[in-house]
């Protein structure tokens, strides 16, 4: 695999991990909107992130379309390194690294919205069908 294609994804992986660390911001505060009931930070807070989380999808798909240009051999290998397949070399480690990163964050976004989401919607709540 190139050197020049990790880098690449690695620019792109970390774009996508400031989007996220603005959205993990974005979210904290919302959660202590809610805590003092300030309705008008919380719409305006919930309204915000929308903005980081959309740049993160759009960097998504930009990675996707690059690695449809790729050469089959090297996309395969780079969405493998994404989907969590373990490194051969240095960059790929170092690339790894990045991805990592990325989906430690994610998953933390993910558990603080699911805990932000049940207390606004209760019942009506998206992660209510998925609540144990």
């Amino acid at each position: 695999m190139e050197r020049r294609t990790l880098s690449e994804l690695g620019v792109r992986k970390r774009r996508q991990i400031a989007e996220l660390t603005e959205a993990r911001d974005l979210t904290r505060q919302l959660s202590e909107a809610l805590d003092r009931k300030d309705q008008i930070s919380v719409d305006m807070l919930l309204g915000m992130r929308e903005t980081p989380i959309r740049a993160m999808l759009e960097v998504d798909a930009g990675i996707k379309d690059y690695l449809a240009a790729l050469p089959e051999e090297e996309a395969a290998r780079c969405t493998a390194l994404l989907e969590g397949e373990e490194p051969e070399t240095d960059e790929e480690r170092d690339f790894c690294e990045i991805v990592d990163r990325f989906l430690d964050g994610l998953e933390k976004l993910i558990e603080e919205d699911k805990r932000i989401s049940l207390r606004l919607g209760g019942n009506r709540s998206f992660y209510k069908t998925f609540r144990e």
